[in-house]
């Protein structure tokens, strides 16, 4: 019969429009996308350093839901300490693309040209892994070639060497972000004045820049449930990069605390003066415990061992000074110290927690007098129990995975996932204003 004919053409037509909708719209190409699993090995069964959860549909708690992908860079904070907002451990890999983004070094780096990462004849692959992130080894390149600056996608500029700003406003092009870098504390900053609406991104110590650039990633540790441990793992199996990592003790034997017994205290400084007065607040400690400082401002370390682990087999704590008191500054004094077997004491204005568990570390901050914290030192000193407690978060972490300037693997990942406009219209008054304070050594 005629009518059957024309159903028969009208269901044909109606499957093929169905099928074009789910094959062509947004919708279904982005929820295909947030199911990728690129990079993962067989224990890791979500997208990469992301957090998919299924949720029951409202109406009918027999369907499983997939939440709405977003589509703009959000910031997160890491599941593991530290717990800190490192793109490369939090960031959601499959999102990017299948292009490269190139990234520009506008300057040296204390008059290294090539700051040791873009070296002349090195391949986008073995600048990636050089900086431990390989998964992203043909999603960005860092060269010096000032020819490439136009198709450059960030330029990368290091505030202690000069800067043309001249020749950067003129070939600057719109799309273009324009990288603040600087790992100095504010006291030991130039002015500023003169980079107003320069800067697109910060790359800084400081929690909330756009690219954290903690001293972390010079001795970095790393949770050994962590989705980047367990990526780089299949990385290193993959790729056949032969890394190695380096577990520590989380519980030192009798024998490495029978050999501390060159006092209770020790720093390492080598710059003598410094707006935090931490030789003031050693010299008043002093007055209650044995404290000694080695380093240009105080004894000499032997001549062959490295003078922190001289310190750390010798002396019960270390005291990680810093020289300022500015927001969020810490640096190799407290993260090199987390490799040896000794406690850190903290002198600083960032909130440690963030970086281990605050059972691993002693806050002279929470001491209103000199005489609680050296009692507090004393009694850790001889109860044993308590002085190990210090070292038991590091059972479930290792080192090794590090390189000063990985962070050019988040400037590289936030190049992919971040299209906002963003203009900083004041960069001085953000690195300046109320970001220091002034030391008050307690009584």
């Amino acid at each position: 019969m005629e009518y059957q004919k024309y159903l028969k053409y009208f269901s044909l037509f109606t499957i093929f429009a169905c099928l074009s909708y789910l094959l062509y719209t947004n919708d279904y190409v982005l929820m295909l996308d947030s199911l990728r699993l690129p990079f993962t090995n067989q224990s890791i069964t979500k997208p990469l350093f992301s957090n998919i959860t299924l949720t029951k549909n409202q109406t009918n708690d027999s369907i499983l839901e997939l939440p709405p992908r977003k589509t703009e860079f959000q910031n997160h904070v890491s599941d593991f300490h530290p717990r800190l907002s490192i793109h490369i451990f939090n960031q959601n890999v499959s999102l990017i693309g299948n292009t490269s983004k190139l990234i520009l070094l506008g300057n040296g780096f204390f008059g290294s040209r090539d700051w040791g990462i873009a070296v002349p004849g090195r391949s986008s692959t073995q600048k990636m892994t050089s900086l431990f992130c390989p998964f992203l080894s043909e999603r960005c390149d860092i060269t010096t070639d000032f020819d490439r600056f136009t198709e450059a996608d960030a330029v990368v500029y290091h505030i202690r060497d000069s800067i043309d700003q001249n020749r950067a406003t003129q070939k600057r092009h719109p799309k273009q972000r324009f990288v603040f870098a600087l790992w100095e504390s504010p006291p030991h900053t130039p002015n500023l004045q003169s980079y107003n609406q320069f800067f697109n991104w910060t790359m800084t110590f400081r929690f909330d820049s756009h690219i954290l650039t903690s001293y972390y990633s010079g001795n970095a540790y790393v949770h050994t449930s962590s989705p980047f441990y367990q990526t780089m793992l299949h990385e290193n199996i993959t790729r056949k990069l032969n890394l190695t990592t380096i577990t520590k003790d989380h519980r030192p034997s009798d024998t490495i605390l029978e050999k501390k017994k060159l006092g209770i205290a020790a720093a390492l400084i080598s710059n003598c003066g410094g707006s935090s007065k931490r030789i003031q607040f050693i010299n008043e400690l002093k007055r209650y415990i044995d404290v000694k400082i080695y380093g240009r401002c105080g004894l000499s370390c032997p001549s062959n061992i490295n003078c922190r682990q001289f310190i750390a087999e010798n002396y019960y704590f270390i005291l990680s000074f810093e020289n300022s008191l500015c927001q969020d500054y810490t640096t190799e004094k407290f993260f090199a110290a987390l490799e040896h077997p000794v406690v850190p004491v903290v002198l600083g204005r960032t909130n440690y927690s963030y970086f281990i568990p605050s059972s691993g570390f002693i806050d002279t901050n929470q001491f209103s007098t000199m005489i609680t914290l050296a009692r507090h030192l004393n009694e850790s000193r001889y109860n044993k129990e308590k002085y190990l407690s210090y070292f038991s978060w590091k059972k479930d972490y290792v080192w090794g995975l590090h390189n000063f300037f990985s962070p050019f693997c988040d400037l590289c990942l936030r190049l992919h996932l971040d299209s906002k406009p963003n203009v900083i219209d004041n960069i001085h008054k953000w690195w300046f204003d109320n970001t220091c304070q002034t030391a008050q050594v307690p009584p």
